[in-house]
């Protein structure tokens, strides 16, 4: 079984987690036409394109680990702070991700309905001297443009030029604040939310993005 970062329960940004998972979170990649046999083929397409472009960037995303039971899913799949919250999530796959030394850097999680993601949340643990930070800006800007748009030079959302600026920005946040966990401003993107979130740890720091509609 993969790797599972734990206590994945400060996630906050989603507010209103009942309406989210009425609606689909990204026309990206969503199939031509659904498998009748499959109820969760938009996970199989969503987890094989992130793979694909995670991949041509020399990172290495695992095989998903399927959960649709509400054990698993509380088990391997817990993401929200809120119980009520976590009690919506219906399916929910994760996944490892290994930079080109096979080095384990975290964890991507997909949840929504079993027919439709809505939520899509990436951990990366970096270590004290934030050594990984390279990786973390390249991970997460893959999959914004991946699964939104790439569209970020022409939006500007926060008025941000890039997501570097977006990522250094929560950075030296947290460095010149005393409190162990900082988030950033909610930013929309072609009608897409995502959010920032950065806690330390024992490890060094854990960096969260979640992207959800």
């Amino acid at each position: 079984m993969n790797k599972i970062i734990p206590a994945i329960v400060s996630v906050s940004v989603v507010i209103g987690l009942g309406l989210v998972l009425q609606s689909q979170f990204t026309d990206v990649y969503t199939p031509t036409q659904k498998s009748e046999t499959s109820i969760d083929s938009e996970y199989v397409a969503a987890n094989l394109l992130l793979k694909q472009k995670l991949e041509e960037n020399q990172f290495h995303m695992s095989s998903p680990i399927k959960m649709s039971n509400q054990e698993g899913i509380d088990k391997y799949c817990s993401v929200f702070a809120s119980e009520e919250k976590q009690k919506l999530i219906q399916y929910c796959t994760s996944t490892e991700i290994t930079d080109k030394n096979d080095e384990f850097l975290g964890n991507i999680y997909v949840v929504g309905t079993p027919n439709s993601p809505q939520v899509i949340l990436t951990l990366i643990q970096a270590d004290k001297s934030m050594s990984q930070l390279g990786s973390v800006k390249t991970i997460f800007e893959t999959e914004s443009k991946t699964m939104i748009c790439d569209c970020w030079s022409e939006q500007k959302p926060g008025g941000l030029d890039n997501m570097d600026s977006w990522i250094d920005g929560l950075w030296q946040f947290h460095q010149s604040d005393t409190k162990p966990h900082s988030k950033s401003n909610t930013l929309l993107l072609y009608g897409k939310s995502m959010q920032l979130e950065l806690t330390t740890n024992e490890a060094g720091y854990l960096w969260q993005f979640i992207m959800y509609r």
